[in-house]
């Protein structure tokens, strides 16, 4: 690979230019400031459907399958940050998302608009017969006939849909089959022929937007039975109204940083390091502002791991590259040899990492679909920016005699063999004095669980003046011994406030504890006039579908990551170095349990966004230290322990770059958090910290150790030396 001198300066105007872009926008493209932002950090609206003309009352089942369909709607929207919950009394569904990024007037009724037909959809013969329902719609989506280049509309049904269309399709040949939302007709298309299998197309003149309009309303018609939202509230960011400046201010801090830690540390290449992470970030933001995806707390943390990987990929480099100096080679061969080396464990690296992306997108919903989009993003913008774009600078700047001196570059100092397999069992009973402090505690404290995953009674109440939601929560939490977290909402019609306070837990609130808890509100906010309007009981935020598809994506991406190390890794045994890899990640996930049940804070959403980031960042790290074994095996025959001692010490600089790396970010939001009082980033931010230092630690001191044990015990070979193949 050959660069010019002008190359350097032709790719640094490119990255100006898609940071220009990806701050300010341009016409037909939204920049981070036109960014769909998520309920917690710019609010949104609150909608209550109710079922119509439904003369019983609505079943859990017809519920759920309606709440299904709405999450659906949402996910295929790109509304990733939304709370869609049953009140199962009262036979409602509340559901909550965040503005447009273009919203100008706030106006509910318009917001909600967005949702989609809520009527129950039909498919009839002329005689007004009903053959088949929405809820037999599988999928619509409009499709363009090859031959004709003409527009269409695909359906495609569930198996009762499938012969139920049949039937109707052998029934009304050289008929209309009639389209139905409610009592309103939306098509009516001719049937030629009997169509079997389940799948068919509707055919006509229509342009783009208009098959796509049918295909969404003919979609969104799933529904059991025809809703209307029977009221509609603004709501206030859950953050704070600061909380996305504060963040912004943290990020660019945390960026400063880790840009001068990368020069002050790596030199030059730290300096074409920061150029390449501008990139990264610049992409990134484009990649969510453009097909407005919402941005939440779980992005974030896509977003945090997506660039501490970057800087891993370029610590990696930048270590090879030294090392290849310190041996002697010219300064071309170093960089030529250097990206050839650190090639390998910055692929397998991220492989590993996207497959767990790639199942989350596929199966997840919501928050893991969030995450699962912006870790991906980020994982191809690793190989563009982090190998092939630092690469072309660099060869680009050696180009100029000034930046061949080999003291601008980081020549990294021979380290003594560090005993990692001598002093394992050290090591291990660290880990094990953890584990027990997070049992014990388990026991001492308890388990909270936030309404995201219990469900809880909802308190509304109506004020006048100020108030600060947090300290209301606060309140609410030590009066009744119960979590409590509050928002804001304002009824555009009367112009009434109200905060709504959210009780996680199955049961209601008792007579005796309401009473408690008025009289601490009337005494603490006595001003603000307080008083209860509703109560009610809703399920947990995560449905049970939801988290049953949740934890069957992450099983099946640990299974599928499994299996690539099996198979990427077998020379040094595969199958063991995969599990000890997760052990490791385990230990990392109950690090992160421990954390929240140690400093009392309930599982929720940032739980998921935590454990999420951490498998991911965990399994890159001990992916990369299994690479330098594979390689080190294949230049020498060593001692078992030997080989992994050597090996985790030629890697620790890089693995302890990369902690800190991603701790500044981590700890910058923290600190910024915490001076400014936004309590749902500290509690956001500090289990991070730890799963960060966990995933360092397992990596180096239990994944490769306990590897060796493995062995050892399996006498995989004789005299407990391995060979190379």
């Amino acid at each position: 690979m050959k660069a010019k001198k002008y190359t350097f300066f032709i790719i640094v105007a490119i990255i100006i230019g898609l940071l220009i872009l990806a701050v300010f926008g341009a016409p037909h493209v939204k920049g981070a400031k036109e960014m769909r932002f998520g309920i917690d950090i710019r609010g949104g609206v609150e909608a209550i459907y109710e079922p119509v003309d439904l003369d019983r009352a609505a079943t859990s089942d017809e519920l759920n399958a309606a709440r299904s369909v709405i999450e659906t709607r949402l996910d295929n929207k790109n509304i990733l940050d939304r709370e869609v919950t049953i009140d199962k009394k009262n036979g409602r569904i509340i559901v909550r998302f965040p503005w447009k990024s273009d919203e100008a007037e706030f106006n509910p009724e318009k917001a909600i608009s967005e949702l989609g037909e809520t009527a129950r959809l039909t498919f009839r013969d002329s005689e007004g017969n009903i053959l088949i329902e929405g809820k037999d719609v599988k999928s619509s989506r409009a499709v363009m006939d090859q031959q004709t280049n003409q527009y269409m509309v695909q359906l495609v049904f569930n198996a009762e849909g499938a012969k139920l269309f049949e039937e109707a399709t052998a029934k009304l040949i050289g008929q209309q089959l009639f389209i139905f939302m409610d009592e309103t007709y939306i098509s009516g298309p001719m049937v030629n022929q009997k169509i079997s299998g389940g799948e068919g197309v509707i055919e006509g003149t229509f342009t783009l937007d208009q098959a796509q309009d049918l295909a969404e309303k003919i979609s969104s018609g799933a529904l059991p039975f025809s809703m209307t939202a029977t009221s509609h509230n603004t709501i206030s960011p859950s953050l704070g109204s600061g909380a996305l400046k504060v963040m912004v201010m943290a990020g660019i801090t945390a960026f400063a940083l880790i840009c001068l830690f990368m020069l002050v540390f790596y030199r030059l290449p730290g300096f074409i390091s920061c150029i390449a992470l501008t990139l990264q970030l610049a992409v990134q933001i484009l990649a969510l502002s453009v097909p407005q995806f919402t941005l939440t707390l779980p992005g974030i943390a896509g977003i945090i791991l997506s660039l501490g990987m970057g800087v891993d990929a370029n610590v990696i480099i930048n270590e090879r590259i030294g090392e290849e100096l310190r041996s002697g080679k010219s300064l071309p061969l170093a960089l030529k040899s250097g990206y050839s080396r650190a090639f390998a464990s910055v692929f397998d690296g991220n492989i590993t990492t996207a497959i767990v992306a790639i199942i989350l997108m596929a199966l997840g919903s919501g928050t893991m679909l969030s995450f699962g989009y912006t870790l991906l993003v980020g994982i191809v913008l690793n190989f563009i920016a982090g190998i092939y774009t630092t690469h072309k600078l660099l060869l680009s700047l050696i180009n100029f005699k000034a930046f061949r001196n080999i003291k601008l570059y980081h020549l990294p100092k021979e380290r003594k063999t560090i005993p990692f397999y001598k002093k394992r069992w050290g090591l291990y009973s660290i880990s094990i004095v953890l584990m027990v402090i997070g049992i014990a505690s388990c026991f001492i404290n308890g388990i909270a669980l936030d309404t995201t995953f219990k469900g809880g009674a909802m308190l509304t109440y109506t004020y006048t003046g100020d108030l600060n939601v947090e300290d209301v929560s606060r309140l609410a939490t030590s009066t009744l011994n119960r979590n409590v977290t509050g928002q804001i909402t304002e009824d555009l019609g009367n112009k009434q406030q109200k905060i709504v306070l959210s009780l996680a837990g199955t049961d209601s609130l008792n007579a005796k504890d309401q009473v408690k808890l008025d009289e601490a509100l009337d005494k603490a906010y006595a001003a603000n006039k307080l008083e209860l309007s509703e109560s009610y009981m809703v399920e947990p935020y995560i449905g049970k579908e939801t988290l049953i598809r949740s934890i069957m994506s992450l099983v099946i991406a640990l299974a599928l990551i499994v299996v690539y190390v099996w198979v990427r890794f077998k020379k040094i045994g595969g199958l063991s170095a995969g599990a000890m890899a997760l052990v490791a990640l385990g230990h990392d996930i109950l690090v992160i349990f421990f954390t929240f049940v140690v400093l009392r804070i309930p599982l929720d959403t940032n739980f998921i966004a935590v454990a999420l980031t951490i498998i991911g960042y965990s399994i890159n790290d001990t992916v990369v230290i299994y690479d330098r074994i594979r390689e080190n095996m294949a230049l020498n025959s060593k001692n078992m322990e030997v080989l992994m001692d050597d090996s985790l010490t030629q890697t620790l600089t890089r693995s302890i770059n990369t902690s800190v790396t991603t701790s500044i970010s981590v700890l910058i939001m923290y600190i910024f958090a915490y001076v400014f009082g936004i309590e749902s980033i500290k509690v956001f931010a500090l289990p991070m910290m730890m799963g960060v230092l966990s995933g360092c630690f397992s990596s180096v001191c239990l994944a490769g150790p306990l590897w060796v044990s493995w062995k050892n015990s399996k006498k995989f070979n004789k005299g407990a030396h391995i060979k190379t193949a």
